[in-house]
């Protein structure tokens, strides 16, 4: 008689194989050479499963398009809290209480920028000084005193909430100028400005970027971004609708392209007569289409009318001095070596078209992921800042440091080995060709800072840890511009001990009440180094 052999049941064989598990991953934390293979480590990383929820929600790092975080009722709890992981020279800087719109200071008060630990660095003055001297005579309210900022940048910049911050800041604090310049119409690209109104229809549009090398001339126009309207398109870009900046305007300049083949745009302002403008010229070269208007809220559209496509660049909103304007120049994905796609007369004629008092690159996010030398991307930037400041010195430059770039490798954030070598090599940069230098990376906390800002509360980085979060970008923000009135404190007391002295009037512009009609004074103006057709 033969017996039936007994099969081990499957229940049975898969206890075994559970139980074989959970001794082997016991035996990577009992046995240190083993710890590197951990299957999780409860101090670095978040409870399985539950750590896969707990990132929804977090704004893109391009979004720029919502409210940034404000501090509540409970602020003074919540910066407590915060300094206990990122420190208090951080903390601090979250939803910073702004000057009262009306309010008089003819010093820059010590008390406006206490607390920070990292100022501008500027060991020649000459990095700084051209935008100083602007930034006195805005505070002197001396007629029509606007000083203007560009700032370039990659991703971080393109959110448009380091700069606003900074711009609702100084337009509090020493006028509001307009918000500035806004490319003509994005197409595909990631891009929306804060305190400003702006759409189109983007089908009829094609965009040529500076980042991506599309244009084989190298005219990018002032922002990077080269805007094509096609037969159909139009584009709208008005003052903001709320807030306490950024509301009324007294001018819209738009910057086109002038070109053999060029055809006819339409413009107008709110609902009055629509103006026609000929961008067909002998040769290629910039021009500006400007209307003036009663100063309130206004709305300029434009539209192409006929012939071929119109290239435009962008749109500027602004209004009469006294006041700041500062132009948000974020590239998302862009390297700074990028900017060498520029043709040098061409940006060059934009800049001193725009008025620009300062220029602040702001780029290194992208470029920790090279595996450069400090050597080659000290390099790099020496070749950018020759190629946009171009020896002029009568054009501020300062050098803006990346955020903090780290990598997570089993639950370890770690700040990326290249940023170091990246913050180096732009700082030496900087310093020889006469630039100031301000290093976001040591201000955020240096090493390892990511981290930290990730695990604040609230929540100051993304998880990405390439970005930070609406609130982690405020607090950058406001640290720069507290480094701003700084210097330019510094520069005053300076300026008193050398000569004359020297009491500017800070007083921010108060939104006019006026809603006077539509009508305008438009004027045409090309460019004063026209480029010839190649």
């Amino acid at each position: 008689m033969t017996q039936a052999v007994t099969q081990p049941r499957p229940l049975h064989h898969l206890a075994i194989v559970a139980a074989f598990m959970l001794v082997a991953c016991a035996t990577t934390y009992l046995v240190p050479p083993l710890h590197g293979l951990r299957p999780w480590i409860p101090k670095e990383e978040g409870i399985p499963i539950v750590r896969l929820f707990r990132h929804w929600g977090e704004i893109p790092a391009f979004a720029g398009h919502g409210g940034s975080y404000r501090a509540s009722s409970t602020a003074p709890i919540t910066a407590d809290r915060l300094a206990e992981t990122v420190g208090e020279a951080v903390a601090a800087n979250l939803g910073t209480a702004r000057p009262a719109a009306l309010e008089r200071m003819r010093t820059i008060a010590a008390s406006e920028y206490e607390g920070i630990e990292v100022l501008i660095e500027d060991p020649t003055g000459r990095g700084m000084s051209p935008f100083y001297r602007a930034l006195e005579k805005t505070a002197k309210e001396e007629p029509e005193a606007i000083t203007r900022v560009a700032h370039y940048g990659d991703s971080s910049i393109a959110t448009d909430l380091i700069t606003s911050t900074v711009r609702e800041n100084l337009q509090h604090r020493f006028g509001d100028g307009g918000h500035g310049f806004v490319i003509a119409a994005k197409g595909y690209i990631p891009y929306k400005h804060r305190g400003v109104r702006q759409s189109s229809n983007e089908d009829n549009w094609i965009t040529r970027e500076v980042v991506r090398r599309q244009d084989g001339r190298g005219h990018y126009g002032y922002g990077g971004v080269q805007s094509r309207a096609q037969q159909g398109a139009w584009a709208r870009v008005g003052t903001a609708k709320r807030g306490d900046v950024g509301r009324h305007a007294t001018r819209f300049d738009i910057y086109y392209q002038e070109r053999p083949r060029g055809g006819t745009f339409s413009v107008r302002l709110d609902g009055g007569q629509w103006a026609q403008v000929d961008t067909k010229s002998v040769d290629v070269g910039d021009a500006v289409y400007s209307i003036e208007a009663p100063d309130g809220p206004h709305q300029v559209q434009v539209r192409h009318k006929r012939g071929g496509p119109v290239h435009f660049y962008g749109f500027v909103v602004e209004r009469d001095g006294p006041g700041i304007v500062y132009d948000s120049l974020g590239l998302v994905g862009a390297r700074a070596n990028r900017l060498l796609n520029f043709d040098s007369e061409h940006i060059a004629n934009q800049l001193r078209l725009r008025g620009a008092d300062l220029v602040v690159l702001g780029f290194g996010g992208n470029e920790a992921s090279d595996d450069k030398t400090e050597e080659l991307f000290y390099e790099d930037y020496a070749r950018v800042l020759a190629h946009v400041r171009q020896g002029r010195e009568d054009l501020g430059c300062l050098v803006f440091a990346p955020l903090d770039q780290a990598s997570r490798r089993r639950g370890r954030i770690r700040t990326m080995e290249s940023l170091p070598r990246i913050v180096a090599a732009q700082r030496r940069a900087a310093f020889d060709a006469g630039c100031a230098f301000y290093n976001t990376w040591e201000a955020m906390g240096g090493a390892n800072a990511m981290r930290r800002w990730f695990r604040a509360s609230p929540r100051l980085a993304m998880g990405d840890f390439r970005h930070a979060t609406p609130a982690g970008y405020e607090i950058i923000g406001n640290m720069f511009y507290k480094a701003l009135l700084a210097g330019f404190a510094d520069y005053l007391a300076t300026a008193r001990s050398e000569g004359p002295p020297s009491a500017p009037a800070v007083v921010p512009n108060a939104p006019s009440d006026s809603t006077s009609s539509s009508s305008s004074t438009p004027s045409r103006r090309a460019d004063r180094s026209t480029s010839p057709s190649r």
